[in-house]
């Protein structure tokens, strides 16, 4: 269900604005009269909601979802860092579902965008504008450091069994849900992503059973 439409109030979009004007790298926020918007709730590991319920969405990341690996891990990382406290937001947007798309700093400066990303709770998605040198450089950390997400855990190179070699690939876009086998091309370069809702099979008939297609890739 499409989350509930509340627009942010004239007097927040001013605060966001000031955001904008004062905020500049890691510059910290010590402006007395600038305390920012409390948070009241959690969704998940990447939205939130602000004090006039309106929902938050932090923008160029995605966090899985909550029954995918490592989603529980995001929704409890984002709340030890946002809950209950002020944020500030910048470059906000909003989208077909109400909700606005924003950067999301705490008072001291801290990238609360960049903070998940770097630490394997979520990956990069788009652009992060201004921010996109660091939002990068933290999603490339994750990475190389194979931390939350990227780790073996959610992102496993090898298969959980000798017999289970079949490879899921989920598409959230179109559901377009393909398996690849042994003498499919370029096998060996299909990643499985669980924090994607990718999977590993023991059988085409299991791959099939769960919604997917064999890839025409395949011989």
């Amino acid at each position: 269900m499409p989350p509930k439409r509340n627009i942010v109030s004239s007097g927040k979009k001013l605060a966001a604005a000031a955001a904008a004007a004062v905020i500049t790298g890691t510059t910290a926020f010590s402006l007395p009269y600038f305390i920012g918007q409390k948070v009241i709730s959690v969704i998940d590991g990447d939205s939130f909601k602000i004090v006039n319920d309106q929902t938050i969405r932090l923008a160029s990341l995605d966090a899985p979802e909550a029954k995918l690996c490592g989603g529980k891990e995001a929704t409890v990382a984002l709340s030890k860092k946002i809950l209950g406290k002020r944020v500030i937001l910048r470059d906000e947007k909003s989208d077909r579902f109400g909700r606005i798309i924003a950067l999301v700093y705490l008072p001291d400066g801290t990238l609360v965008n960049e903070y998940l990303v770097k630490y394997g709770f979520a990956q990069t998605t788009t652009e992060a504008g201004d921010e996109n040198p660091r939002v990068k450089a933290a999603n490339d950390y994750a990475r190389e450091n194979k931390l939350g997400i990227f780790g073996e855990e959610c992102s496993p190179t090898r298969p959980p069994s000798k017999n289970c070699l079949i490879k899921g690939n989920y598409n959230y876009h179109d559901r377009d849900n393909l398996y690849f086998t042994r003498d499919c091309r370029h096998y060996e370069k299909v990643l499985v992503k669980k924090y994607q809702g990718d999977q590993w099979f023991c059988s085409e008939k299991e791959a099939q059973k769960a919604g997917f297609t064999k890839s025409p890739t395949c011989e």
